[in-house]
């Protein structure tokens, strides 16, 4: 399965310019580096395209003229996730990717592709409820739940 752009999301995205980067950081007790702000720079960049693998941002820092290598930017993404800034999404054993944390949300991953479209935490609301309900299990409101399906492009390619 590869790791293709997730297809737009249902949210505006929120524009990540190096200012809000800055105050992002600062506020989870981080400094502002230059690999830190880069990555988010990265990740803001494709909020309407979802979660990114270390593979990927590497390959975008690159492109945008970033001399970064991939350990630089797997040390950059744990340290991101250790604070809370980004949160990892396993889709299976081989494949991490990466999105920011700031806006809360759920996950729809296509079953084909392996697109990744966050869903605003708001659309599933009656969900996790119903899902404490029947797992009597304790879910807080960050509880990220994943839903598995095709998604609009393999939807199409399906129909034809």
């Amino acid at each position: 399965m590869h790791m293709a752009s997730a297809s737009h999301h249902s949210h505006a995205p929120t524009p990540v310019g190096e200012q809000h980067a800055r105050r992002l950081l600062r506020s989870h007790g981080l400094r502002c580096t230059a690999p830190r702000l880069a990555v988010l720079s990265v990740l803001g960049r494709s909020r309407d395209h979802g979660h990114l693998t270390v593979a990927q941002i590497q390959q975008s820092l690159t492109a945008t003229g970033h001399d970064v290598d991939l350990t630089t930017v797997y040390r950059t993404v744990s340290t991101l996730v250790e604070a809370n800034v980004l949160h990892a999404l396993v889709i299976d054993e081989r494949i991490t990717s990466y999105g920011p944390t700031d806006i809360p949300h759920h996950h729809a991953v296509c079953t084909r592709c392996g697109a990744i479209n966050e869903v605003p935490s708001e659309h599933l609301t009656a969900a996790l409820a119903e899902a404490r309900t029947g797992s009597h299990f304790a879910l807080p409101d960050t509880a990220g739940l994943t839903l598995h399906g095709l998604c609009p492009a393999c939807q199409q390619d399906a129909e034809h």
